[in-house]
């Protein structure tokens, strides 16, 4: 099995954070939803039909293209061209080799894994390795650990296999005793600034899943991100069918699902937080002209993305702890970061064709990037210190704002002047996520 890297076996989010606090977040854990999401017979699977058949050799490729939809949910989840939808279920054919290609920016921190349960080392269970053998397959033969044989993705980069290991003699020799597949030097690439992670050029997986007696679905998950899985069902190369037509093993939770608010404003669980709202301002922008709607959209966005920070970060101490007040107030302080981030990218405002090229939209695209996806990794690792630390999720206390009088001014500005605990803490706040682009 291969070395984790330091900062997921530490802080990785275990699967038991299904509570999630996020109003849109349904933490679907009750044996009923279980229940029914295998008894669900999979009506929709997307099989690529980017294939091609070698004529010497017979041997069959297809293409997933990959993406990732930001403003699909608080985190994003996996597109691919071939497909509609997000997290779409996919077909693979025993046997049949299948390119994931991660070519577009969308994907940076978002390196592919493939797993026999969902989210895979996220949740502590076994992904696809080439010495571990899939649970449940009807061995006709000696395991195919032994011989480091198992299925398992390869890793590559600019047409280069990151690896050793092969049991796919269409890319690489076939191989026994290597169990290098080349992710431990994929992974880290995602986790760089993300200009160096395009300097990097283009990056695929290949996975052959050869072990016809395997009968249930394995699943795609991102390794640094937890809570993006997708399904993928196994199908058979003799008879074409799907081995198992029920979602066996059940992925433990639902996808997120984005308000009608939040898909204009590109953003995630803000509607219950537009102006006005007792424990927020009136406004947090002000003078925005009648006339210019889609500056006024924004601003809108904006509002309602303060409003949510300025709420969450009103909290009780239970824990008696600097670490949990910390965090609690971190959290929604990064979520707002992540929201504003989304929603400029969502504006279509920023004109770069290549993320290399030397220009301020260029540049700020590559900032609202690595905010999106850098402090949504922070925030999994923070809810996993909470909960490691038995602190609880959320620790939230309600404070009201409450208006003087619009004639009562201040006498030395004549500036009207608001009671609110909070507005010190907003101006503060703002600074400090300025100061840290």
């Amino acid at each position: 099995m291969r070395t984790r890297l330091p900062f997921r076996s530490q802080f990785r989010p275990r699967a038991s954070i299904m509570m999630r606090s996020l109003c849109s977040r349904i933490a679907v854990l009750s044996s009923l939803f279980i229940a029914n999401d295998i008894a669900m017979a999979q009506t929709s699977i997307c099989e690529s039909d980017n294939c091609e058949t070698n004529s010497d050799t017979g041997a069959k490729t297809c293409t997933f293209t990959t993406k990732v939809d930001l403003y699909a949910g608080e985190l994003g989840y996996y597109t691919f061209d071939e497909c509609t939808g997000t997290n779409p279920t996919i077909g693979m054919e025993v046997g049949v080799t299948y390119k994931f290609l991660q070519y577009d920016r969308s994907n940076y921190m978002h390196p592919l894994g493939f797993a026999y349960l969902p989210d895979g080392a996220h949740d502590d269970v076994d992904e696809l390795e080439p010495t571990i053998d899939p649970p449940s397959a009807t061995a006709k033969q000696a395991p195919c650990s032994a011989s480091a044989g198992c299925p398992a993705p390869m890793y590559f980069q600019n047409g280069e296999y990151l690896g050793t290991y092969s049991n796919n003699a269409a890319l690489v020799n076939v191989t026994s005793g290597e169990d290098n597949f080349g992710l431990d030097d994929y992974e880290p690439k995602f986790l760089q600034p993300i200009t160096q992670w395009v300097e990097h050029g283009e990056f695929m997986v290949a996975l052959k899943f050869d072990d016809d007696d395997f009968d249930e679905d394995i699943f795609y998950f991102c390794h640094v991100h937890q809570y993006m899985t997708g399904r993928i069902k196994i199908i058979s190369s003799s008879s074409g069918d799907v081995k198992n037509p029920l979602n066996i093993p059940p992925i433990p939770y639902a996808y997120d699902v984005v308000s009608e608010f939040d898909q204009s404003c590109g953003t995630f669980n803000l509607t219950d937080y537009q102006l006005p709202h007792a424990e927020c301002p009136d406004k947090f922008v002000c003078d925005v002209p009648e006339d210019n709607t889609a500056l006024k959209s924004f601003s809108s966005c904006i509002e309602a993305m303060d409003c949510a920070m300025v709420v969450g970060m009103t909290n009780y101490v239970s824990a008696q702890s600097e670490v949990a007040l910390f965090i609690h107030q971190m959290i929604p302080h990064h979520q707002n970061a992540v929201n504003m981030a989304k929603a400029l990218l969502k504006t279509g405002t920023l004109t770069c064709d290549d993320l290399l090229q030397e220009s301020d939209d260029c540049a700020m695209e590559a900032i609202l990037r690595d905010i999106v996806n850098g402090q949504n990794m922070q925030i999994q690792a923070m809810r996993g210190v909470l909960e490691s630390m038995n602190y609880p999720a959320e620790d939230d206390c309600k404070v009201t704002v409450l208006a003087i009088d619009e004639d009562e001014t201040n006498g030395s500005t004549g500036k009207s002047t608001m009671v609110n605990n909070k507005l010190v803490l907003v101006a503060t706040l703002m600074v400090t996520t300025l100061a840290t682009l």
